[in-house]
């Protein structure tokens, strides 16, 4: 009998839960129709590189987007050659042949294999920099985009100030911050 009564109020929990479950859909479809189209844009536009950010009219980014592209895929560039270079200077050890390379004709084969999976490991590296700097520049025009409708009045303000107080047990330092909305 002690058994049945927690039991029931469980059942009955889940089952008001299950209630409510059934009415968030509505909510979230109106969540959904208020996605801001000029956000969606300036994701489409984000697809050019800089593209979101000169509709975003930051023209400012735009310098900032193609130097990263440009410092990455000079990463990439050098770290493939010095790959292939080390890759074949060890192949070239492995099959007891002369190093074609000066630079690696005294170099052990352990460490021409080491040298190389780290050159192989940092062109990877700056391969998925490449891919992450592009979702980051999508993601970045987007986000200025939908914060462009933000509203900051002068009645928002956040300050930040030092504060020293005395207490009847000695006294205290810290920050006080002041948020206004």
């Amino acid at each position: 009998m002690s058994v049945i009564k927690p039991l029931s109020f469980f059942v009955a929990f889940f089952l008001s839960l299950a209630c409510l479950a059934q009415q968030q859909p509505k909510q979230q479809e109106e969540k959904d129709s208020s996605v801001d189209p000029k956000a969606k844009k300036a994701a489409l536009y984000g697809l050019i590189p800089g593209g979101g950010q000169v509709y975003n009219k930051s023209y400012w980014k735009v310098p900032v987007v193609y130097a990263g592209f440009g410092v990455l895929t000079y990463s990439l560039m050098f770290y493939n050659r010095e790959y292939n270079a080390v890759r074949e200077a060890y192949i070239q050890k492995v099959n007891k042949q002369t190093v074609t390379n000066p630079e690696f004709a005294n170099v052990p084969e352990n460490m021409l294999y080491n040298v190389r999976e780290s050159y192989r490991k940092s062109r990877d590296l700056s391969a998925i920099g490449i891919v992450g700097w592009y979702a980051f520049t999508i993601l970045d025009a987007t986000v200025e985009a939908h914060l462009k409708g933000f509203d900051v009045g002068e009645n928002l303000s956040l300050k930040v100030k030092p504060d020293y107080q005395f207490t009847g047990f000695g006294s205290s330092m810290g920050i006080k911050l002041q948020a206004r909305f």
